[in-house]
């Protein structure tokens, strides 16, 4: 089966740094967002380390018989599954080191939502709340599990009826974070989309479903939902990468 992706990274509307990181290789099967958390805490940083970190696991642990798990091996998983698992460990333990390590670093997070394909097998890891969706048309369907809670903010007239997703796990915001992880069988005509919530939180679910269900290439259907962002306002950084299988 055939891969076609394509990944876009927008500063947005107002912030002005983009301190979110993207990868998209079809080669290494190899798709990833990571938005980065705590702002001058070097969240840039925490998202290059993470998508660093996933590559470079993934690219050396091609042969299953030179790999090292680090974390052990989960027989109930496949490989692919192992291999994706162990590389958003590594992540977040990278992060959570890092951030040890200095001052200027304390506090420091990123997101992480990662896909790795592997024939007609997707392994789906996140770890916050940037988020994977499946487009199986007409039907779009969230992969990933949100790491948030709510939180109720009292509005103008003093009630608490204001809801607020609060973000409550990240890479590097403990040492041995929980990884999400889900294996699914994929088949030509799926699409899968990385997003981070700067994209989902501008743009109603409806809308991206429609952008990412049109025909069309993949670099122009990224490039409609980072438009429909902006014209949201895109308050947050924007980070698309779309996967259609051929």
């Amino acid at each position: 089966m055939r891969l076609l992706s394509h990944g876009v990274s927008d500063i947005g509307c107002v912030r002005s740094e983009n301190q979110d990181r993207i990868l998209f290789d079809d080669a290494l099967g190899l798709y990833v967002v990571c938005d980065g958390v705590g702002g001058r805490r070097r969240g840039d940083l925490a998202a290059e380390i993470a998508i660093q970190t996933i590559r470079e696991f993934i690219e050396s642990s091609t042969d299953p018989m030179e790999v090292t798990w680090p974390y052990g091996y989960n027989q109930q998983m496949s490989f692919a599954g192992n291999r994706i698992l162990t590389a958003v460990k590594m992540a977040n333990r990278q992060v959570w080191r890092r951030a040890e390590d200095s001052l200027q670093c304390l506090g420091m997070g990123a997101t992480v939502a990662a896909v790795l394909v592997d024939g007609t097998l997707a392994v789906v890891a996140n770890i916050g709340d940037s988020r994977v969706y499946l487009f199986r048309g007409p039907a779009f369907e969230q992969l990933s599990v949100d790491d948030t809670a709510s939180m109720y903010l009292p509005n103008a007239s003093g009630r608490t009826e204001v809801e607020r997703s609060v973000l409550t796990r990240a890479a590097g915001s403990e040492q041995n974070a929980e990884v999400h992880l889900k294996e699914m069988e994929v088949a030509a005509g799926d699409l899968l989309l990385l997003c981070s919530d700067g994209l989902y939180g501008s743009v109603p679910q409806e809308q991206i479903a429609a952008i990412v269900g049109a025909s069309g290439p993949t670099a122009a259907q990224t490039g409609a939902l980072i438009a429909a962002a902006r014209s949201g306002g895109a308050p947050d950084n924007v980070s698309a990468v779309l996967l259609r299988f051929q």
